[in-house]
């Protein structure tokens, strides 16, 4: 096992502030998984000369070992160690394509938080991990594929009234997860639902809140509609996931109460994947009639200052992370914009802090490209040199096994 506090040093790369837009020649030094003054100790050295070097990405809505729609339901039939497999090949490959932190919004068998812990332990190589687990739904409510049901595997819980709320997110908690997951209104994926319907009662969402926050675990909300999203916000809740069709009231709200928005506006605007994919086709039109309305929330959002983080919410996580940035881009939305949410916001909505300068004591999960990504977005694809933990876990497209 490659010992997870040996230290670091990267040298000669110019280090890119996210929120000045600015880079200027920075030496690293990284210890016990954080950024550290380097003592001069013995250290393995990386020559990042002519390099840049920055924080490096977050896809904050993520379902590691998902199919998404499945045409041919061939994930129903699949055991846990199957969708393990295919998760954990998902997002090494997103590591090498400079993904440093992936926030996992459900999951089975919470196969994203035993990730997370070998991750962290540096017995394999892979990406920061944050995860919820299993994510919470009402009977009927949003998630459900029904009649398709899981054979093998242990999905969503059903919780339907505020004791059976309480009882789930209590459950989560003893299992490790590190955020809360609840389904509050449709989206697409049932023809029975809307995209702005609320799932929950105000009783059943107020028990999901008070019991995690009075333990201190931030809960992320599928939501696409005004009233839901003001509720939830005014209950404490931590982060909005995708905001289909968010009004002005309820991107006020956001921003005063410091409610976190994940658009994911892949989901409504990438019409091309869509298709190839297989969508069904109540999804499919939903997506497309959205796609105005989507674009007009996140501007509302943006203009009233909420926070926002970015998640593509489809596999695989590397190259669906980056084409959520370029259609990012292709909004009107500039490069240092797009970059800080990807990175510093990723960091700062799962509790990394929101300095964009490598200070001591920051999470040592660092990329190191060719050129400048103010210049070329799509540099960010292809890292000369992924560092997390504190860890060098792939150079040139690679995964750097540890040693043993």
């Amino acid at each position: 096992m490659s010992n997870p506090s040996a230290p670091l040093r990267i040298g000669g790369a110019a280090w890119l502030d996210a929120d000045a837009g600015v880079a200027e020649r920075r030496d690293l030094f990284m210890v016990d998984g954080v950024i550290a003054p380097d003592d001069g100790r013995e250290a393995p050295t990386l020559d990042a000369s002519g390099l840049t070097a920055l924080f490096g990405l977050w896809d904050c809505h993520a379902h590691v070992g998902s199919l998404m729609y499945d045409p041919g339901a061939s994930g129903y039939f699949e055991s846990a160690s199957q969708r393990t497999i295919r998760a954990g090949e998902n997002m090494r490959e997103a590591a090498t394509m400079g993904v440093t932190g992936i926030r996992c919004l459900d999951e089975t068998d919470d196969l994203d938080l035993s990730w997370a812990r070998a991750y962290e332990s540096g017995s394999t190589p892979g990406p920061r991990v944050r995860g919820a687990g299993r994510a919470l739904r009402a009977t009927g409510g949003h998630g459900t594929a029904f009649p398709r049901t899981y054979t093998r595997l242990d999905v969503m819980m059903i919780c339907d009234g505020p004791d059976a709320m309480a009882r789930a997110v209590r459950t989560q908690i003893e299992r490790g997860a590190h955020w809360i997951k609840i389904m509050l209104t449709g989206g697409l994926y049932s023809p029975h639902e809307t995209a702005d319907g609320a799932q929950l009662t105000h009783a059943e969402l107020a028990s999901a809140l008070e019991v995690a926050n009075m333990r201190g675990i931030p809960v992320a909300a599928h939501c696409g509609g005004t009233r839901p999203a003001i509720d939830f916000s005014n209950l404490g809740g931590r982060s909005v996931e995708h905001g289909y069709m968010l009004g002005e009231e309820a991107a006020d709200v956001l921003a005063r109460n410091g409610t976190w928005l994940v658009p994911t506006i892949g989901v409504t605007h990438d019409q091309e994947y869509i298709a190839a994919e297989g969508w069904p086709v109540h999804a499919a039109e939903r997506s497309r009639e959205l796609m105005p309305i989507h674009a007009a929330a996140l501007r509302a959002c943006i203009d009233a200052g909420v926070p926002i983080a970015l998640g593509a919410d489809l596999n695989p996580i590397g190259p669906r992370l980056h084409r959520e940035m370029e259609m990012l881009e292709s909004l009107g939305l500039s490069r240092r914009w797009i970059l800080h949410a990807a990175s510093v916001g990723g960091r700062a909505l799962n509790g990394f802090g929101p300095g964009s300068l490598p200070e001591p004591g920051a999470a040592a999960d660092v990329i190191l490209v060719d050129g400048d990504p103010l210049e070329r977005l799509d540099v960010l694809r292809r890292p000369r040199f992924v560092v997390t933990h504190g860890r060098l876990v792939a150079a040139d497209g690679q995964i750097c096994w540890p040693e043993r």
